[in-house]
């Protein structure tokens, strides 16, 4: 084995250095937090950065009082729930269909539409939110699960690149040989093609999770009504300056939302690494 030179370990010690610093900055607002979600709002007020000087677990029962437009911390776990299980199901289906299709058969602008969908991603959606807001009044799917849930079918995105380079190295031999028994192309790809690419799918429908469960800005636009997590502590944290609510129990809140997400990227951080990676740079 080679051994490393004076600079290599020097210069190895210092990333690693960059690194415990990047992870501190990264640990300590978690820790910040849950630490004065046990303090009483007069103790929070006097020492913000100081032990608690009597923990107080009540703020941890009250906080699921607290609501926005009628919708209290439940209803706003449960509306979150909602979109997170549509909004993934129908997005995965219409990616994992749109890659299939335009990485296995070959047709004319075919290269068109997987440049379009990778330079769509470059653009930014702010200029599209006044047509965007018009469609949905139009429609009728303002103020509605089923706007939201529906508008995520656009089979294009990071889950489209990923499934498109997995997709695209997936052996072609099963779905000839089922072509031969008489298969249609529906069943080759429902029996044959979905199921070699379920690792993939579970990388991408995992990360569509975290996303929709942190999105605030699509409900703020489109669904005000339909408060969800995300969208609800934006509006909590302002009435922390009327002293509606307090910061301990704000606090206590946001704990307990990022919990879903910090235990499911915890499980599946393997998965999603390694489906990320394959799917990225194999394609």
């Amino acid at each position: 084995m080679e051994k490393r030179t004076t600079g290599q370990k020097t210069l190895m010690w210092v990333v690693f250095a960059l690194f415990i610093i990047y992870a501190i900055t990264l640990l300590f607002p978690f820790c910040w937090c849950l630490l004065n979600s046990f303090k009483s709002r007069g103790d929070f007020n006097f020492n913000i950065w100081g032990l608690p000087q009597e923990w107080y677990f009540e703020n941890w029962v009250n906080c699921f009082n607290l609501s926005h437009n009628g919708v209290n911390i439940l209803g706003m776990f449960g509306n979150s729930i909602i979109y997170m299980v549509g909004c993934t199901t129908v997005s995965m289906l219409s990616c994992s269909v749109t890659a299939y299709v335009i990485s296995k058969y070959k047709f004319f602008g075919r290269s068109a539409f997987y440049t379009t969908a990778i330079v769509l991603m470059m653009i930014p959606t702010t200029g599209s939110m006044a047509a965007t807001y018009r469609l949905y009044n139009t429609l009728g799917f303002y103020n509605t699960y089923w706007g939201i849930i529906v508008t995520s079918c656009g089979g294009f995105g990071m889950g489209f690149v990923l499934l498109y380079g997995f997709f695209r190295n997936l052996s072609w031999s099963y779905a000839e040989a089922a072509l031969v028994d008489g298969a249609g192309h529906f069943r080759i790809f429902f029996q044959i093609m979905l199921p070699q690419a379920l690792p993939a799918l579970g990388a991408v429908g995992i990360m569509q999770c975290i996303g929709i469960w942190n999105d605030y800005f699509t409900i703020y636009m489109y669904a005000p009504e339909k408060v969800t997590i995300a969208y609800g502590l934006q509006n909590l944290v302002t009435q922390t300056d009327y002293g509606k609510v307090s910061y301990p129990e704000l606090f206590a809140v946001m704990i307990i939302s990022i919990i879903p997400v910090v235990a499911v990227f915890a499980i599946f951080q393997n998965k999603i690494m390694d489906n990320t990676f394959a799917g990225g740079i194999k394609g």
